[in-house]
């Protein structure tokens, strides 16, 4: 159930300081389909995505987390809309390539989207990326549904 995936994954990190500033709004689909996963390896993928969304609102903003089936209803949608600052197209490009970094040196390895970009693959997935200068970003955790 990716509901109680995330609804644990947020209590894990809303309650650092990182987070006090920052709204986390959860939108779920009580209807949601079930996927079959690791829960461990897409609770990393989560926390990469929830963590990098803190950083781009520099700890001020709101997240939105949502979940909802795909239009072909043979895979479930979970989106992470932040408020931060957006990534032009040449981020958009490379944020899944390992050790890739817009933080300062020392901050960061470039590694969390790369890993969290295979994790999905592994689960026959895929995640997407919308954003746009000054208006923030979203990051969409595409999974095949359960049979």
């Amino acid at each position: 159930n990716l509901n109680k995936i995330l609804s644990s994954t947020l209590a894990l990190v809303t309650q650092q300081a990182l987070f006090l500033n920052i709204q986390v709004v959860q939108d779920f689909d009580d209807a949601l389909a079930n996927v079959f996963v690791d829960v461990g390896q897409l609770q990393q993928v989560f926390l990469n995505i929830i963590l990098n969304a803190a950083d781009a609102m520099k700890g001020k903003g709101t997240l939105t987390v949502r979940t909802e089936p795909a239009t072909d209803h043979q895979h479930v949608l979970v989106s992470f809309t932040d408020t931060g600052a957006g990534m032009t197209e040449e981020v958009i490009d490379r944020i899944f390539e390992p050790f890739f970094t817009t933080k300062p040196r020392g901050q960061g390895t470039g590694l969390g989207l790369a890993i969290a970009y295979g994790i999905v693959q592994k689960h026959h997935g895929d995640i997407l990326v919308s954003s746009q200068r000054g208006q923030g970003s979203t990051i969409t955790v595409k999974l095949p549904a359960a049979a």
